[in-house]
């Protein structure tokens, strides 16, 4: 078999996944690809979907204090701004401004902290040192427990995120 065959047929599974997602070269970026998998299924989970009710423009739950970098009003606008830090958190919140929302695991990650009681106690950034477990917004209080599949789906992204997978 000549080689441009050999590599036509190496891509075809690629192309295949590419028309089956929708999501095609150019049309998708990379992170898209990556976390696609994971992320759609959390943010399309029931209590994700909760969260554009404050973390969106022009929200009804939008309050002073609310964390001011999220935008979950599409899936592509959650993805891309989870990528950045907290900022707009005041009073007892404000310490954990500047923490990644996602970091390097789930026990660095405030928006699993926010979501998870036993990393949030247990939530301590040398860089962050303000950042403490009572300064940590508890979102079940919010929108109720994770789901043990939500849970797993969070941590899974978030490993995901970190790995570059």
């Amino acid at each position: 078999m000549n080689t441009e065959l050999r590599g036509l047929r190496a891509c075809l599974p690629i192309v295949l996944c590419f028309a089956a997602t929708g999501c095609f070269l150019g049309a998708c970026g990379a992170e898209d690809l990556l976390a696609d998998d994971t992320f759609t299924m959390l943010y399309n989970s029931d209590t994700f979907q909760m969260c554009k009710g404050c973390h969106a423009p022009g929200a009804t739950g939008v309050r002073a204090g609310v964390e001011a970098t999220q935008d979950w009003s599409t899936r592509d606008r959650a993805f891309s701004t989870l990528q950045g830090n907290a900022s707009g958190l005041i009073g007892n919140f404000a310490g954990c401004n500047g923490v990644p929302l996602v970091g390097n695991t789930p026990e660095t990650s405030l928006l699993v902290a926010a979501f998870d009681e036993d990393i949030r106690l247990g939530f301590s950034l040398s860089a962050h040192p303000n950042c403490t477990p009572e300064a940590i917004s508890d979102m079940t209080a919010d929108v109720g427990q994770l789901s043990a599949t939500e849970l797993s789906l969070l941590k899974q992204f978030v490993n995901e995120e970190a790995s570059g997978q």
